[in-house]
Parts: structure tokens; C-alpha cells; sequence
């Protein structure tokens, strides 16, 4: 089973390599196209529209998601990748995400990805993050730095 901190890279590298998991290694994901998906998914997430991400609704949102063999995540992880994810983006400490701290987690995952600095993912740099989270599933614990 992968480890909290592989399943927490991987969800917050879906916006940013959704199109280039599944595309040809020729596939770019530019900065504005995540940011555009990013925008997309906070507000699918957002249940009550009050413009913030709570722990229930990125429980939900997790479990929603499909992950390896087309499965959902079970609710434990959903759990343990919604406290991860608010520990890291809940830049001010109040329990919930603002779009503005989902946005520059985000940034800062997207400029971790583009190796090169060119303001795209393509597709080697994809691989490289993918295969970087499957490296983080023999380790514990939460990503270090930000």
C-alpha cells in the first residue's frame, strides 16, 4: 500500500499531470492550464461555495477519486490525504484552504515538477514526478519543505 506521503504527492500533482499521465511523452501541462484545472477542482470540491476547502470536503473530494486500477481511495486514506493536504496549504493556520492557498501550494508543486523552468511539465518531467512518488511509497511521513 503506498505510503501518506506518496498518495499526498500524487493528489496534489493530479491538476498539474492529468493531462500528461495519460498523454504522450510530447504532452505539456503549462502553468496556466493547471492553474485553470486547479480553479476547476476547487470548485467541484467546495460543497457549501463559502470559497474555502474544509477537512470534510477534501475528505470527499478524495474519496471520489479514482486512483490505480480505476478504485477509489478508502476513506482511511482519504482521511490521512485531507490532513496532509490542509497541513501543507492552511498557510494561515485556520482550519480550512482559501483558493488563494490551494493555488500557491500548487505553484510551488508545479515549479518542483518543471525541471527545466520552462513554465510546462512535458511529459519526461511527468515520469520523473510519477516516478518520484513511487519512490516515496518506501518512505514515511510527510513531504519535507515546500
Amino acid at each position: 500500500m503506498p505510503s501518506n506521503r506518496a498518495l499526498f504527492l500524487l493528489a496534489l500533482a493530479a491538476p498539474t499531470l492529468a493531462v500528461t499521465q495519460m498523454a504522450p511523452a510530447a504532452a505539456q501541462e503549462t502553468r496556466k492550464s493547471a492553474e485553470t484545472k486547479l480553479d476547476g477542482e476547487f470548485a467541484a470540491s467546495d460543497a457549501n461555495k463559502d470559497g474555502f476547502l474544509s477537512q470534510a470536503e477534501i475528505e470527499a473530494r478524495m474519496g471520489r477519486m479514482k486512483v490505480a486500477g480505476g478504485k477509489s481511495l478508502d476513506p482511511a486514506q482519504a482521511k490521512k490525504i485531507a490532513t496532509l493536504f490542509i497541513a501543507r496549504a492552511d498557510t494561515n493556520k485556520d482550519g480550512k484552504v482559501s483558493e488563494a492557498e490551494s493555488q500557491a501550494l500548487m505553484s510551488n508543486v508545479f515549479a518542483r515538477y518543471d525541471l527545466n523552468k520552462d513554465g510546462r511539465v512535458d511529459g519526461q518531467e511527468a515520469a520523473a514526478a510519477r516516478a518520484a512518488a513511487r519512490g516515496a511509497t518506501t518512505k514515511s511521513g510527510p513531504p519535507k519543505g515546500r
